[in-house]
């Protein structure tokens, strides 16, 4: 009798396995038994432009988070603007609209000032390299974390690129040369300009192209020199200095606290080494585009002129200072230039 039981069973459950295999295709059976597990689907706005590195290395991530978790982890990445623009981004994601997103910190520091404060900080000597070692030291990500955990947002991981260059019609050996011209500024760069007595305008990203070529400004400070290629501000603007007068530009991968709270532990790891592997994949790829260029642009008649040493010097001299009066009058701005210093001072760097 109970052969009998089991051989019914056996032939029924082979012709589900069969009818199921004519449905889905043999592949989709035999899968690991992780995929027998909730699929969490989320919805990405990404802001930058299909060919940006940043959206090659989410796109990279979001295909592996897929294989590696049978399938549980399903992101779906839009493209710039389908949903909601780069500045809405992060209060997007913060009330739930959107899963996750990518933004660059200063869009936010009007709702977290520390974002801003973290973005291109002016006269820090750190690359890009250096920034990322920084930011991901288990203190400094806890910062951020706690800080983006005020707006229900979880900070994912740093995505950095190259800090500012200043691009200019006429070349710049001097900070007086540039008190002769009518300079292009925004947020922490212009705050330390105008210590150095060098008066600023702002005007939008988009309009800069414009602006140089009518003679509306002569100089402007909005990027590195890979973003300079992109806008082709080196077509009317040839000049741009070395080395960058800001650290790296901080951008960034966010998500829903609360999204971000309901993957189960294995998920969320899996995900924390896909996020680490991004980072380093932009800065990898970044770095590459930043040398090739920076040759193009050369050929085409763009000049690099390099600061001298004591114009750098005076520049992170009255940088720092800005930083001591005007960003630490935010708490948590204070708590985060402590950070950098210390960090600094661990390089090697006297300030």
């Amino acid at each position: 009798m109970l052969k009998m039981i089991e051989k019914y069973l056996t032939r029924i459950i082979l012709t589900l396995i069969v009818s199921l295999m004519m449905t889905f295709g043999s592949n989709s059976i035999f899968v690991a038994p992780a995929h027998a597990g909730k699929t969490y689907k989320l919805t990405m706005q990404n802001m930058f432009s299909l060919n940006h590195p940043i959206t090659i290395a989410i796109n990279k991530m979001a295909a592996d988070l897929k294989k590696q978790s049978n399938g549980r982890i399903a992101i779906r990445v839009l493209p710039s603007g389908a949903l909601v623009k780069g500045p809405s981004i992060f209060e997007s994601v913060s009330m739930g609209s959107i899963d996750m997103g990518t933004t660059c910190s200063c869009y936010h520091g009007g709702i977290l000032p520390v974002a801003a404060t973290a973005f291109a900080l002016p006269g820090d000597p750190r690359g890009v390299t250096e920034i990322i070692d920084f930011i991901g030291q288990k203190e400094i990500m806890a910062f951020f974390r706690n800080a983006y955990a005020t707006q229900n947002v979880f900070f994912g991981a740093p995505l950095v690129m190259d800090g500012y260059t200043i691009v200019s019609k006429k070349p710049i050996n001097s900070w007086d040369d540039l008190k002769k011209m009518k300079v292009r500024a925004s947020g922490s760069i212009a705050k330390t300009l105008k210590k150095m007595g060098i008066p600023t305008v702002f005007i939008p990203f988009s309009e800069i192209y414009v602006a140089l070529s009518r003679g509306t400004i002569d100089a402007e400070i909005s990027g590195n020199h890979a973003e300079s290629f992109l806008a082709k501000t080196y077509e009317v603007a040839r000049y741009q200095t070395v080395p960058y007068i800001s650290g790296a530009q901080n951008c960034e991968v966010i998500l829903n606290k609360e999204r971000w709270n309901e993957l189960p532990e294995d998920l969320r790891a899996m995900f924390e080494s896909a996020l680490k592997e991004c980072s380093q994949h932009v800065a990898t790829l970044f770095d590459a585009e930043n040398k090739q260029v920076m040759d193009k642009m050369e050929a085409q008649g763009a000049k690099f002129i390099r600061l001298p040493d004591e114009v750098i010097a005076k520049w992170i001299q009255t940088a720092v200072k800005m930083w001591d009066e005007e960003l630490i009058k935010d708490k948590m701005s204070a708590q985060y230039i402590g950070l950098v210093k210390n960090h600094l001072k661990e390089l090697g760097h006297n300030l």
